[in-house]
Order: structure tokens, then sequence, then C-alpha cells
């Protein structure tokens, strides 16, 4: 008989390589390493009151929820916000010069299986240009491939980068993977 519980335990090396992402059991993990002389990745959270940031400078690991439904966006990792419809956890544990990270979205039954890409204003922090994506369940990459089509039309259109509440034009930003980074992308992820 198969549970319809969520499968809780398993093993993942957050001191491997950085790879793509991968599903065990209910979640998609990413992973990667930073050293001291790459910009650190930070994560925003948006909430009623603005966007909040939570560095994770420090020697002691920190872990960070993103309570399901809130967009959160990590610079210079991706430079679009995301909303699951799951909670996202992020682990960072500083190693030396080193820093080991470890993103997870997940923890129940037959989730993700949406996530949305938006906007949030550099001046006014309003959310705008949100847009979901179904069946993450066939693979987070997918839900990122998603996000760099609507990353590069975003870039493309001074319109869709206009803030609907204030004006103001949105930067260019980035996708997930910074190999397929064009040079505008690369230098808004330097940016962060």
């Amino acid at each position: 008989m198969v549970s319809a519980e969520p499968e809780l335990g398993f093993d993942f090396d957050v001191t491997g390589p950085t790879g793509s992402w991968i599903r065990h059991g209910n979640h998609a993990l990413w992973r990667a390493t930073r050293s001291s002389d790459q910009p650190p990745y930070i994560l925003h959270e948006w909430c009623e009151r603005g966007v909040r940031p939570f560095p994770t400078s420090g020697s002691k690991p920190v872990f960070h929820r993103v309570p399901e439904g809130t967009p959160y966006h990590i610079a210079h990792l991706f430079g679009f916000w995301v909303a699951n419809d799951v909670d996202a956890m992020l682990l960072t544990v500083p190693h030396g010069p080193i820093t080991h990270l470890m993103l997870v979205v997940g923890g129940r039954t037959g989730k993700p299986a949406e996530a949305s890409t938006l906007h949030v204003c550099p001046k006014c922090a309003a959310r705008f240009g949100e847009a979901t994506f179904s069946a993450v369940q066939s693979g987070y990459d997918r839900f990122l491939d998603f996000a760099l089509k609507r990353v590069r039309a975003f870039n493309a259109d001074p319109k869709l980068r206009t803030c609907p509440n204030c004006g103001a034009v949105h930067p260019p930003i980035y996708g997930f993977h910074e190999e397929a980074d064009t040079p505008e992308e690369r230098a808004a992820r330097t940016a962060g």
C-alpha cells in the first residue's frame, strides 16, 4: 500500500557541487557553494509593509522558511520573484571561506504543483506582472525555463518593466542559471 503522507527522511549532501534542481519525494532541491570572493546570495521576502532582506553573513548556519504564497527573490541567484504553492526553505552553512547553500521547495503530497513569477517595484514595493506555471511536478527546471522566457520578455519591453502603481521603470533582471545569461542579464546579476 502506498502512503499518502509526504516523505520526510532522506539524505542530501549540501556540500556537494553546485547542480541543477533534483526532485526527491515531495521536494525540489538545489544546492550551491559560494566562495567569499563572490557576492553573497541574499534572500528577500515581500510583505505588506515592503521588502525584507535576510542576509546570510556570519559564521553560523541559518535556516529560513519562506511561507507558502510569500513572494521571494534571492539576489545574485535569480532576479525575478517567485511565489510557490508550498513553503520554500533556504539553508546557508558557512565553512571558512566557503558557504554551502540549499534551497528546498515542497514537503506536501502532490506539491509543488504551481509556482508564479512576478515583479516587485524597487521604488514602491508594488507587485505586478504575475504569471503562474502549472505542472511543476514534472520538474522545477521546466518552471525555470518558463521564468527565463518571462525574464527576457520583461527586459525587452519597457512597458512590462513599468510599475503600474508609481510609474518607476524596473531595471533589467536575470534568470536562475548564470551560464545562460546574456550580457545584460550578467550585468543585472552582478548588480544584484
